[in-house]
């Protein structure tokens, strides 16, 4: 019989697998997997057939079970013990590519900088101060300031004047200014959780909006263009009980249940998380609005700036320099 010290200087399982896998084999098993053939995960992988099964059988030994079918001159395919490892494999190649790209960042990272970003009220709130938290994490040394421009033509100014390095506005992109990434934004029609409009057909609701308070944006906004064409094209004439350029009076009067909104996913979730909202399924939503992320004219983008940019939920353009030049 073993005794309590033996039991505790014999590896465990678990130390065994830690100590025995790599992300290279990782690697090389997902390009089997993907290959669906030795010779064709040696031949991308650069090693010879051998080499690649060498790595396999490791694997095998390790984990104790087979992880391939194997069927003479037929592609090899994946056990249940070969998709399960497959899912871990791919888990942990895509987070070592995330690690990577958040270190390579770093490097380059001034000890000491500040990154200054124009935007209006809304993206504040609900966009900007979760992409601070992170940047913080990732860049401490980083001083992020961000100032409220209460219109596009403000942020614009603000830029022009080389007061910021980046700026967030409704989309089209001016004239003059670098695009650098685009941010979409679905809006959907937001009730109270016991709204009486989520218990209607869909094909009844229209009727019932109609008949109720509507909050939504100021005279002339383009999110009020976007949503008054919307409500032609559907036939129902909006009741608006509440006019504001802001989000926050807008989702006020919902979860107070004095009207419905249409208002852009991302400013809801935790009104959802909490069960103070609901979207209401109705005919011709979600509606898509966009905003562009702007640079300075003719100033090339500043790294930190870059590394904000990849934090925030945008599709960023690649190359991350100014593509239009006064």
């Amino acid at each position: 019989m073993s005794t309590n010290n033996e039991r505790v200087s014999r590896p465990t399982s678990r130390q065994n697998l830690i100590a025995g896998l790599s992300l290279d084999q990782l690697f090389t098993f997902q390009t089997l997997g993907r290959a669906g053939s030795f010779r064709a995960a040696a031949a991308e992988l650069a090693l010879t057939q051998p080499a690649v099964s060498q790595r396999i059988r490791h694997l095998e030994r390790l984990l104790g079970c087979s992880l391939l079918d194997r069927r003479q001159g037929a592609r090899s395919e994946l056990t249940a013990a070969g998709r399960e490892l497959m899912d871990f494999a791919e888990e942990m190649l895509a987070r070592a590519d995330f690690f990577h790209e958040r270190i390579e960042q770093m490097k380059d990272l001034s000890i000491s900088s500040t990154l200054v970003v124009v935007s209006d009220t809304d993206h504040i709130k609900h966009l900007l101060v979760e992409a601070v938290v992170t940047m913080k994490r990732v860049a401490p040394g980083v001083n992020i300031v961000i100032r409220h421009a209460p219109s596009r033509e403000d942020c614009m100014r603000e830029l022009e004047a080389g007061n910021a390095d980046l700026g967030i506005c409704r989309a089209p992109g001016p004239e003059g200014f670098g695009v650098l990434g685009t941010i979409e934004e679905r809006m959907y029609l937001y009730a109270r959780p016991n709204d009486p409009i989520l218990a209607l057909p869909e094909d009844e609701r229209l009727e019932r909006l109609a008949a109720v308070g509507f909050a939504t944006f100021a005279d002339g906004m383009r999110s009020r263009e976007l949503i008054e064409r919307w409500a032609k094209k559907v036939g129902v004439p909006l009741r608006i009980v509440l006019e504001s350029r802001g989000l926050e009076a807008m989702r006020t009067y919902v979860t107070r249940g004095l009207a419905l909104a249409i208002l852009p996913d991302f400013c809801v979730v935790e009104d959802q998380a909490n069960h103070l909202l609901e979207p209401v399924t109705i005919p011709g939503l979600p509606l898509v609005r966009g905003a562009v992320i702007l640079s300075r004219p003719d100033r090339e983008v500043p790294h930190n700036a870059r590394v904000f940019m990849s934090i925030l939920p945008a599709k960023v353009d690649g190359t991350l320099s100014p593509v239009a030049r006064r």
